[in-house]
C-alpha cells in the first residue's frame, strides 16, 4: 500500500495527460501526412503519375501497421494508443509544454523531410526512380490514417480513468506511453483540468479565428440569424463585439450563451446591461439580461436548427440571455 502511494502523481492542470498527448500526436500525424502527399504529388515538385495506385498502397500501408499493431499487442490493443505501461518510480509527470513541443518539433522534422527531398528533387533535377514519389504519396497516406485511428482511443480515455499523467517522452508515438496513476480523489480534479482546457481552445479559437470574418459576414446581412452584440467591458470599459446566434421576437432578442456565466459578453452584461445590436443593417439599443430558470432546451428549439446543434455540442452550462430593443435609439 505505500509502495502504491508512493508512485502516485499529485494531478496538476500544468501536466499532460494521455488523451491529451493522442490529440497532439493524432495531429501531428496528419499533418506529417498531409506534408508528404501535397509534395509528392504529380506536377506539385515532382513528375510521376499514377497516384490512385499510391493511395490504394498507402491503405495497404495501414492496414498493415494495424495488422502488427494487434500481432504483437494483441487483439485487445489494435488501435495505436490504447496500450500503456506503468511509470517507473520516482518519474515526473511531463508538463503540456514540453510535450507539446517535442510532438511539434517531431511533425517539424518528419514532414519537413519529405518536402525537402522533393524540393531537392527539383531543384537538382533528379529521375523519378530515384525520387519515389508514389511511394512517398503511400506513405503519406498511411500517415493520415494512422492520425484517424487515434480517435476511439481518444474517446475512450478522456474524462475516465485511463486519462492519467504521462511521465514519458516518445518520438510520435514510438511505442506505447507510460503513465501515472494519479492521487486518490483526483480524478475529479482531471476532468475539471480538461474541461478548462477545452474552454480555453474554444474560446481562442472564438475569438482569433470565428469572430473576426463572422462579424463582417453578419454586418452585410449573408448570416440571417446571427447579431452583432457589442457590450461594454467591464474592466477596460471599451466596447466587445461578439457574434451570437439569436431567435428573433418583434421587440427582444434571444441568446443561448453556450459557457453560460463564464462567457465573457455574458459577464460584461452583468456589469452593464446596455448593450447595442447591429440587427437589419442598423445599430438598435437595449438592456440585456440572464433569464435565470429558462428551459434552455426548449428555446433551442425556436433557433435556426444548426446553430442550435452547434449549442447542444459545445454548451457547458449553458444559459439564456433575453436582449430587450428599443427601436427609438438606433444609432450608427
Amino acid at each position: 500500500m505505500d509502495r502504491e502511494k508512493s508512485e502516485t502523481i499529485t494531478l496538476h492542470p500544468r501536466h499532460a495527460t494521455r488523451a491529451q498527448v493522442l490529440r497532439w500526436e493524432a495531429a501531428a500525424w496528419f499533418v506529417v501526412g498531409a506534408a508528404w502527399i501535397a509534395s509528392a504529388w504529380p506536377g506539385l515538385l515532382v513528375d510521376w503519375d499514377d497516384p490512385a495506385a499510391a493511395l490504394a498502397a498507402g491503405l495497404l500501408l495501414t492496414a498493415a501497421g494495424c495488422g502488427w499493431q494487434a500481432l504483437r499487442h494483441g487483439a485487445t490493443h489494435p488501435a495505436p494508443g490504447d496500450r500503456a505501461l506503468p511509470h517507473r518510480p520516482g518519474r515526473r509527470a511531463k508538463s503540456r509544454r514540453h510535450i507539446a513541443a517535442t510532438v511539434v518539433a517531431d511533425a517539424v522534422v518528419i514532414g519537413g523531410s519529405g518536402a525537402a527531398w522533393c524540393a531537392a528533387a527539383r531543384h537538382y533535377g533528379w529521375p523519378e526512380s530515384v525520387t519515389g514519389g508514389s511511394l512517398q504519396v503511400a506513405f503519406g497516406t498511411a500517415f493520415a490514417c494512422w492520425a484517424a485511428l487515434h480517435l476511439p482511443a481518444i474517446r475512450r480515455i478522456r474524462g475516465g480513468d485511463l486519462d492519467a499523467p504521462v511521465t514519458s517522452r516518445r518520438v510520435l508515438g514510438t511505442g506505447p506511453m507510460t503513465v501515472a496513476p494519479v492521487g486518490l480523489g483526483q480524478s475529479r480534479a482531471l476532468d475539471a483540468a480538461d474541461a478548462r482546457a477545452r474552454r480555453r481552445r474554444i474560446r481562442r479559437t472564438q475569438r482569433w479565428f470565428l469572430n473576426p470574418p463572422m462579424r463582417t459576414l453578419t454586418c452585410a446581412g449573408v448570416m440571417r440569424h446571427h447579431v452583432v452584440l457589442e457590450t461594454t467591458g467591464r474592466a477596460t470599459g471599451r466596447r466587445r463585439r461578439t457574434v451570437v446566434g439569436v431567435a428573433l421576437e418583434p421587440d427582444a432578442v434571444w441568446i443561448v450563451a453556450e459557457n453560460g456565466t463564464r462567457a465573457g459578453y455574458v459577464r460584461n452584461i452583468g456589469a452593464n446591461p446596455h448593450v447595442r445590436v447591429h440587427l437589419r443593417g442598423r445599430w438598435l439599443t437595449g438592456l440585456a439580461e440572464v433569464v435565470e430558470g429558462d428551459d434552455v432546451a426548449r428555446r433551442l428549439g425556436t433557433f435556426r436548427p444548426g446553430h442550435a446543434a452547434t449549442v447542444r455540442r459545445f454548451a457547458d452550462q449553458p444559459a439564456t440571455l433575453r436582449v430587450r430593443l428599443s427601436t427609438d435609439a438606433a444609432a450608427a
